[in-house]
């Protein structure tokens, strides 16, 4: 039962990773996410039911077009199956296991939902330097607004974690902006990215994601201007490291603080 489960929510996956493919091209064009009905960017030609099935449409149709034949990009499956890849993840660790507990008092589908969402967010930042509002700007109203539920998080606890994510990340945009002198530090999008996640999973969370992410980043970051592959002045997105951080927080941020702490120990006993 366990298994077919697991293969249920793993086809869920490739849906949901073909409807991020629908965001990832037209968000950062501000065009509907419903209107017109899925279409080729190139020739304009209707997408067919048959020719918008998840990762088998792509081997079906030879990874081209069916009316233009123009490529279509590798990036669209492998999108769709590593939503599905991480959806499974998300399933097994937080209700298959039930090893892990809600972090802040917010419903655990909201936590699901951002989640995942973090596969558009970094791949919209890769590509076009930004991080969507209505994704981050609606998860922060949505987690400030359930902190006066009763039953749950608080407002005060709310604001604690939107001020940990987001405030945290404001001052060190600040701090690097006085120190290399070179306008905005850090991104609005990924203030705002850390103050939604703030609010929903609390402000250990955060922290703990933009910590993860900070380091993922320099693992990077430094490699590639030592090799000199990247100018100095060059912009690098920070939120696919952010998005990185805080699935690491979430899954297993609690018990690497842990280990960290006794490996410490160890060291000076």
């Amino acid at each position: 039962m366990t298994f077919l489960t697991g293969i249920i929510i793993a086809i869920f996956g490739l849906l949901i990773g073909s409807f991020f493919n629908v965001l990832i091209w037209r968000i950062p064009r501000n065009e509907s996410i419903v209107f017109p009905a899925s279409h080729c960017p190139d020739c304009g030609r209707k997408i067919r039911p048959w020719e918008n099935i998840p990762v088998i449409s792509y081997i079906f149709l030879g990874g081209k077009c069916a009316g233009c034949k123009v490529r279509i990009s590798l990036v669209y499956p492998i999108i769709e199956i590593v939503t599905s890849c991480l959806l499974v993840l998300l399933w097994y660790t937080y209700i298959s296991r039930q090893s892990i507990d809600l972090v802040s008092g917010v419903p655990l589908s909201i936590q699901i939902t951002f989640l995942i969402l973090m596969v558009p967010i970094a791949v919209i930042d890769l590509r076009h330097y930004i991080i969507p509002d209505i994704i981050t700007i609606s998860f922060l109203i949505i987690g400030f607004g359930i902190s006066f539920i009763p039953g749950g998080t608080t407002p005060i606890q709310s604001i604690l974690g939107i001020l940990a994510g987001g405030g945290s990340l404001w001052l060190l945009g600040f701090i690097g902006t006085v120190i290399f002198k070179k306008g905005d530090a850090m991104g609005g999008g990924d203030i705002k990215l850390m103050a939604a996640a703030g609010a929903i999973f609390g402000p250990e969370i955060a922290l703990m994601a933009i910590t993860f992410g900070a380091f993922l980043g320099s693992l990077t970051g430094i490699p590639i201007l030592l090799l000199k592959k990247l100018r100095t002045d060059h912009h690098i997105p920070f939120g696919p490291f952010l998005g990185a951080g805080l699935w690491i927080a979430a899954i297993a941020g609690y018990q690497i603080i842990l280990w960290y702490m006794e490996f410490i120990r160890k060291l000076f006993e």
